[in-house]
């Protein structure tokens, strides 16, 4: 007897207006991932990433848009999109770097470490995610659209497990 494809969750936007809201998308983000098919480790993954973004753009834009839905191709995966109209980043190659917060480098030991998406950094962000792309236009705004692939399943258990390392674009 063959297993039917997960169901399909209808795309999902919801605009970002204070660091609050990071906590409905990301709740969000984990639900609409485990509708998908992703295991429990995977939809911890796409909370922590999208709580960081949303949290960024409350932070340093006050206001954008989030948004994820379901690609298909290669596989079945999850894309997430946030986006916003604030200053840009100067230097996007440093964000994706461990230690750097808020544009500069952080001492060891200030480092914040939460497992909730709070300030776990773009580099984390683009470890725990297949695909991230970023287009940047300093002072004008900032786009980032991470996916996540599903693995085919293995074994009996039905759920589907994430896709390995992430591979880091920057535009």
């Amino acid at each position: 007897m063959s297993k039917l494809p997960p169901p399909v969750p209808e795309p999902l936007s919801f605009d970002i207006g204070n660091e609050h809201d990071r906590f409905w998308c990301a709740a969000e983000g984990r639900r609409y991932a485990a509708v998908i098919g992703f295991d429990a480790k995977a939809q911890g993954e796409v909370a922590i990433v999208i709580a960081e973004l949303v949290s960024n753009v409350a932070k340093f834009a006050g206001r954008g848009t989030f948004k994820l839905s379901t690609v298909y191709e290669p596989r079945p995966g999850i894309r997430i999109v946030v986006e916003d109209a604030g200053p840009g980043i100067e230097d996007p190659e440093r964000v994706f770097q461990d230690g750097f917060s808020e544009g500069k480098r952080l001492e060891p030991g200030t480092q914040r470490r939460s497992g909730q998406g709070l300030g776990v950094g773009l580099g984390a962000v683009a470890r725990m995610m297949s695909h991230v792309e970023m287009e940047n236009v300093p002072g004008r705004g900032l786009r980032v659209v991470c996916i996540k692939w599903l693995d085919l399943p293995r074994g009996g258990s039905g759920a589907y497990s994430a896709s390995g390392p992430g591979s880091v674009r920057n535009g």
